[in-house]
């Protein structure tokens, strides 16, 4: 069992200085009045008035009032799995993370434009899966597919050039692991690939071809500028240098505008290149939007039931017994005071 406002148990502590102050004031009240009353009518208050049924009143009053202050902390309890039935699509992100995605030809890097085009995607999703894979040399799942949009964007902050450790860029790679990550039975996948296009494996065609089979729509997000830049590195010295190829010379990488245009055109996708105003994505989801949305199970767990109507119940059951209880006697016609 939990509660859901459990501050408000501390309202019970208020019925212990309840009880002080109840007790003191009717033997204060009794006291007066047996003081400044005549001897023959406090005899008579004494003969009517029942000092069991005051007590039980009160007693009765404290248990409904605990038993309110019970029920406004709203406890909780049964907690059970759910399954939720609705409609959307499978898409998986293939993030670029290689050493190039440093390259600062778009401020304020490759890799930080890229996490934020994947950023504001995901904010336009509207019950759509998405998973995301990180590439480099390798491909791995950074996110499974998930419909809990801020899970999978904190595994986007974790991202960066130093997620995979394998150098390199392999798309066709992650191609291939993009579309592992999709059901069997799903009718539309798609695969969005963000990256500067720089193939070092040179199999991206043979992997794109096959995702297209197997019915998957690749749309490609090219990052960089096709005029290129240097990639920033940090020395042991924690010196800035720039990457250099086995000949000792700077490297200058450059968007793979054809590259990146083939891959998506063979899936009957297409290439956006990225922009400030990222009106790329908005042309993505349209496309998304006017795909066939199939049938997607999501189990999680539900809240825990709301159970404070018993306590309600108990509260309202102790309350009416002391509204009918009496605390005066039945005192008989024939009796008669002493004077």
């Amino acid at each position: 069992m939990r509660w859901e406002n459990p501050y408000i148990l501390l309202l019970s502590a208020i019925i212990p200085i309840f009880i002080i102050f109840v007790t003191v004031s009717e033997k204060y009240r009794r006291r007066r009045f047996s003081k400044f009353a005549e001897s023959r009518f406090y005899k008579f208050y004494l003969q009517q008035f029942s000092v069991f049924h005051w007590k039980l009143k009160n007693i009765l009053l404290l248990i409904a009032c605990f038993f309110a202050v019970l029920a406004a902390a709203r406890p909780q309890w049964d907690k059970e799995l759910e399954i939720i039935k609705k409609t959307g699509i499978d898409i998986v992100v293939c993030l670029d993370v290689s050493k190039s995605m440093d390259a600062e030809d778009i401020k304020p890097s490759r890799i930080q434009r890229a996490k934020d085009q994947l950023s504001y995607f995901t904010d336009q999703l509207r019950g759509d899966r998405i998973a995301i894979v990180a590439f480099a040399g390798k491909s791995f799942v950074q996110c499974p597919l998930t419909d809990d949009y801020s899970v999978a964007k904190l595994f986007l902050n974790l991202i960066d050039t130093k997620t995979v450790a394998t150098p390199g860029t392999d798309i066709g790679g992650a191609i291939e692991k993009a579309v592992k990550v999709f059901s069997k039975d799903k009718k539309e996948k798609i695969i969005i690939i963000i990256s500067d296009g720089e193939d070092l494996s040179k199999n991206a065609k043979k992997h794109a071809e096959k995702a297209a089979e197997k019915g998957a729509v690749i749309y490609t997000l090219g990052v960089g500028s096709p005029e290129g830049s240097t990639i920033p590195t940090v020395n042991e010295n924690g010196e800035i240098e720039y990457a250099k190829d086995d000949k000792g010379n700077i490297i200058l990488s450059k968007l793979d505008i054809s590259s990146l245009t083939e891959i998506a055109e063979i899936s009957g996708g297409k290439f956006y290149p990225v922009t400030p105003r990222q009106s790329e994505i908005l042309e993505i989801m349209k496309k998304i939007n006017q795909k066939e949305k199939t049938n997607i199970e999501s189990k999680r767990f539900s809240r825990y039931k709301d159970q404070f109507r018993y306590f309600v119940y108990i509260a309202l059951f102790f309350l009416f017994s002391d509204i009918f209880i009496r605390t005066d006697k039945k005192i008989k016609k024939s009796r008669v005071i002493e004077d």
